[in-house]
């Protein structure tokens, strides 16, 4: 499952002391892959190009970003990345040959009529996967932010901000 999609497996949460204050944000193991018993896997074969999706907004990212023409840049699909071409995104990774407009027109036409794709969204459609959690962040950075608003708001007073 893709990150960019809401999957997450590390979490963080800001637990309280005993005596009622805040703790610095301890890691833990994210609730979102726990959250059902059963997922559901859509694999495609298009073409000699063979696709995985397991949430229905992995599958609406695609078709958005292969319908753009031209098909946006690995750096504007990935900002956080600090230098250089993402190598790891997934349009990174994505064969040459998915890459030409005639074939992102071809399989996103396919992926928007398929009879196993409207199953696989009739799936997730009772009970979509949740992507956000109360209390539980995605990084470090956000927990703790969310941990100095906390502090701050409780008046508790905090050492660096003497």
């Amino acid at each position: 499952m893709s990150g960019r999609a809401g999957a997450r497996y590390d979490g963080w949460v800001i637990e309280r002391t005993p005596s009622g204050q805040f703790r610095r944000p301890t890691r833990i193991i994210h609730p979102f892959p726990y959250q059902r018993k059963r997922w559901c896997l859509l694999r495609v074969h298009f073409n000699g190009v063979d696709l995985r999706f397991a949430m229905p907004s992995e599958l609406d990212l695609f078709i958005s970003v292969m319908s753009q023409n031209p098909l946006p840049s690995g750096r504007s699909l990935a900002p956080e990345c600090p230098i250089g071409r993402p190598k790891n995104h997934w349009l990174a990774t994505l064969p040459g040959k998915a890459k030409p407009w005639k074939f992102r027109q071809a399989i996103c036409k396919y992926l928007q009529d398929s009879d196993d794709v409207r199953r696989f969204r009739e799936f997730y459609q009772e009970q979509p996967p949740a992507v956000q959690f109360n209390g539980i962040y995605g990084s470090f950075w956000e927990a703790h932010v969310a941990y100095r608003m906390k502090t701050v708001r409780s008046g508790v007073a905090l050492a660096d901000s003497a």
